[in-house]
């Protein structure tokens, strides 16, 4: 039967030596696996393996007499394929039947089967010629199976109007598969409209068709999404560790099933979407990321009251602890604006910043360190600002065009992407990232996305946290590409982000010396001192004093007194508001009384004169010497009473703070950590200990995963050695967390063979031909876990390539680009 291209869509299945050596193998590993029940001490019923190798071979000889019967068959060739059947089943039962009663793990019995398996495989060739006919049909119907879609295709463009048009193949993809295209008669820019019509005519879901130009005019690909993989949950990272902004930020997930990534260094990026269509929680993800990065701080202008930037710095205004029960003594984020006017404050500043750089660098791209990090402006909600004030606009426009080279980017979050939202068209043309999340109307894409009109549905998109993107690292022919940012819980009873935000706190660099004297001019040291200024965050926790600046080890203001939490009740003291009074911090007392106020009430032993008094009293004589030092002695020990009356008022409220949260914590607690301390070595995990709890106790409602992570979070004795999503360990004495063998010995430079060898020679490339020295990135580059990355690292500090650990910072380099080959060499010359 003559077939459309002279190919096997099979070609294994009847390969003259391939057939032959793939039905020997399995024979061999059939016995492997009898001698190995026989080795574990199990009996093999030899008996019925004989029976049953007897019937095999009939079952086998009949079914191929009967499957070579038929009309035009020709009977000579019939018993040949019965034979040859008969003979090679015979052998192998034979075989098997010989090593059940013996064992395969001799030379003999290998080559036994290897002799039978030269001898026989002539003949197969044989049977195969004579089936050639009976081949060739099984092959046609599996060439029919697979063209049938590309001609149903094929028939449905000629159907909506889109003449030649011709399909040459398909490819399976992450959400479907992808079609290639020739185009004879109808082109790209024809078909494009025909989009809707023929997923019409497929009974496909609206937006599943995506047409991407191909290397020439007459080539194009149409991926065909039959998963709607933007209406999945893609989890954000968890991980704590820190990483650069000089890498690039994973925020989701492609429709593709690639990661969205998004390098914010030099990337100003816009971000639009209707009301509810999931902007903030793209923030939040952002947000999470960047106050991840060593060498970068974020601006925030907040126009909704603070309402996104109140979560991310709630944990300094009340005081939390980290786990190392450290009190979290400055917010998260560096600079937040609610107002036009310091909006305008930190946007000049900023413009400022990016100017005196400019001029200090020797030319060039900055490249963000921790020592002098990249600043990112990020603005929500500024449609409002933009729309109306010149002052902002100024700074916004000369800071978004010349910031990029000084490390200066700026995020915008709006509404809808016109001119009035975003300040104009100098700010919309220097965006190098638009993000187009979901709109009510198809017609808000060409705001969003001008050059993809056909191409970019807004009003497809599926759900919150879906959207189209654009990126520089994106092919500019292309049209943007779908995918799903991951998902943050932002509900007002979640403590999702002030519990990252904690984490993130000792992560994010402070601002540098110089910046932060410029930025000064504007307001910068006051930013979270002047009561005027923050009286949003103020009404927003209901406190009534702000936080006490504190200057930072680097000479700047960045670092603020965190206020513990305000006291719940009243115990009569100075700033102990009863019910319905404000609360004062209780770090700030306010201004004690001074000797004088005391003198002018107490001095003489009198009450002050009555100011209703029609008739004014005689002067009274001045006091003496004894009695203004009593006065002030009286003053002094009423000022330290009123101070150990606050303090102690602000340790009992604490107490009982402690003493409530106690009480609430779940009564199961214990049995929690008998579970990490019985799972030894091995470790366990929060689901499995959730498991457990309802096997035992089925009547009773375990604690949550959230809890139990704080639990385990608190205590000391409880490590994951192996990163955040590996097994929980009790790390007392009496039961040790097990160390990687990688890990032995690490300032010894250990002698690596085979694929450590090879992973060290391939890091090591990395580190020294970008001089950065990270884990993360390696972690990244490598696709390896935490711990595997870290041991490279100590591998490399070793040989004298990276300095020692240093906290957060990346190491230091000690070999130059220009002797890495020298370098290889010698690495590679260990493992002889």
């Amino acid at each position: 039967m003559a077939r459309s291209k002279d190919r096997e869509v099979t070609p294994w299945v009847h390969g003259v030596v391939s057939t032959p050596l793939f039905t020997s193998g399995v024979v061999y590993l059939g016995g492997v696996g009898l001698g190995t029940i026989e080795d574990l001490g199990h009996t093999v019923p030899l008996e019925m393996l004989g029976i049953g190798s007897v019937g095999g071979v009939i079952a086998a000889a009949t079914s191929r007499f009967l499957r070579t019967s038929g009309r035009g068959r020709s009977r000579r060739a019939r018993w040949f394929h019965t034979a040859f059947t008969g003979i090679w089943t015979g052998a192998a039962a034979a075989w098997m039947n010989w090593v059940g009663h013996g064992t395969p793990w001799t030379l003999t019995s290998a080559a036994t089967i290897a002799a039978a398996t030269v001898v026989i495989a002539p003949f197969y060739g044989i049977d195969r010629f004579l089936r050639g006919e009976e081949i060739a049909e099984q092959w046609a119907k599996e060439e029919a199976a697979l063209s049938k879609p590309l001609t149903d295709w094929q028939d449905m463009f000629a159907s909506v109007g889109a003449r030649g048009i011709e399909v040459e193949g398909k490819e399976k993809t992450h959400n479907g598969y992808q079609l290639t295209l020739t185009f004879t008669e109808t082109d790209y820019d024809g078909l494009l409209p025909l989009l809707k019509r023929l997923e019409m005519k497929a009974r496909l879901r609206t937006g599943s068709l995506t047409l991407k130009p191909g290397s020439h005019a007459a080539e194009a690909f149409l991926s065909v999404s039959t998963r709607n993989v933007l209406a999945e949950h893609v989890e954000l990272d968890d991980s704590d560790h820190p990483i650069t902004i000089n890498e690039p930020l994973t925020l989701g997930m492609l429709e593709s099933g690639e990661p969205i990534e998004l390098l914010m260094r030099q990337n100003s990026v816009l971000i639009a979407g209707q009301k509810g269509s999931g902007k903030s929680v793209t923030l939040h993800v952002l947000i999470s990321l960047l106050t991840r990065c060593v060498d970068a701080v974020v601006w925030m202008i907040d126009m909704a009251s603070g309402h996104t930037a109140k979560r991310w710095i709630r944990p300094w205004v009340e005081g939390w602890k980290d786990k190392d029960g450290n009190t979290i003594d400055r917010p998260l984020l560096d600079w937040v604006a609610t107002t036009e006017e310091e909006a305008v404050r930190l946007l000049e500043a900023a413009h400022a910043i990016g100017d005196q750089r400019a001029k200090t660098a020797r030319g060039g791209k900055l490249i963000p360190k921790p020592e002098r990090p990249a600043i990112i402006v990020i603005t929500e909600e500024g449609s409002d600002l933009m729309a109306w004030s010149t002052a902002a606009i100024k700074p916004k426009t000369r800071g978004i065009k010349k910031g990029r080279k000084a490390a200066i980017d700026y995020v915008d979050v709006v509404q809808r992407g016109t001119g009035p939202n975003t300040g104009g068209g100098e700010i919309d043309s220097q965006y190098d990232t638009t993000i187009g999340l979901r709109f009510r109307k198809k017609g808000e894409g060409q705001y969003v996305f001008p050059d993809f009109y056909h191409q970019v549905n807004l009003a497809s998109l599926p759900g919150n946290g879906a959207a189209y993107i654009r990126t520089p690292a994106m092919n500019p022919e292309e049209p943007p590409q779908k995918g799903r940012f991951a998902y943050v819980n932002d509900d007002e009873d979640s403590t999702a982000i002030e519990e990252m935000a904690v984490a993130r706190t000792r992560i994010r660099p402070d601002l540098d010396a110089e910046a932060a004297a410029i930025a000064a001019q504007y307001g910068y040291k006051n930013r979270w001192s002047d009561s005027d200024r923050i009286g949003w965050l103020l009404e927003a926790f209901d406190l009534e004093a702000p936080a006490a600046t504190r200057t930072s080890a680097a000479g700047t203001s960045t670092m603020q007194a965190a206020p513990p939490a305000p006291p719940t009740t009243s115990t009569g003291g100075p700033g102990a508001g009863g019910p319905g009074q404000p609360r004062i911090l209780p770090s700030n007392l306010g201004d004690l009384p001074s000797a004088e106020d005391y003198l002018q009430k107490y001095g003489t032993g009198q009450p002050p004169a009555d100011s209703s008094n029609s008739t004014p009293a005689a002067s009274p004589p001045g006091p003496n010497e004894a009695d203004i030092k009593a006065a002030v002695a009286k003053a002094l020990a009423e000022a330290e009473r009123l101070t150990q009356q606050a303090a102690e008022s602000h340790q009992a409220t604490q107490e009982k703070e402690a003493d409530k949260k106690k009480s609430r914590t779940h009564h199961r607690k214990a049995e929690v950590f008998e579970m990490v301390r019985d799972a030894g070595p091995e470790g366990t995990t929060i689901d499995a200990c959730i498991k457990k709890l309802e096997q035992q106790y089925p009547t009773e409602k375990p604690p949550t995963r959230q809890s139990i992570s704080n639990w385990f979070a608190a205590e000391p004795n409880i490590i994951q050695p192996g990163g955040s999503k590996t097994p929980y360990l009790w790390a007392d004495p009496d039961h040790p967390a097990p160390t990687e063998a990688p890990d032995d010995d690490r300032d010894v430079p250990q002698a690596l063979k085979g694929d450590d060898l090879e992973l060290l020679c391939h890091a090591v490339e990395l580190v020294v031909s970008t001089q950065f020295g990270s884990t993360s990135m390696l972690q990244r580059k490598l696709r390896i876990g935490f711990a595997k990355a870290g041991w490279l690292m100590e591998q490399m500090a070793a040989r004298n390539i990276v300095g020692p650990a240093d906290g957060a910072k990346a190491r230091d380099l000690l070999i130059r680009p220009e002797d890495l080959d020298t370098l290889l060499t010698q690495i590679k010359n260990e493992g002889n």
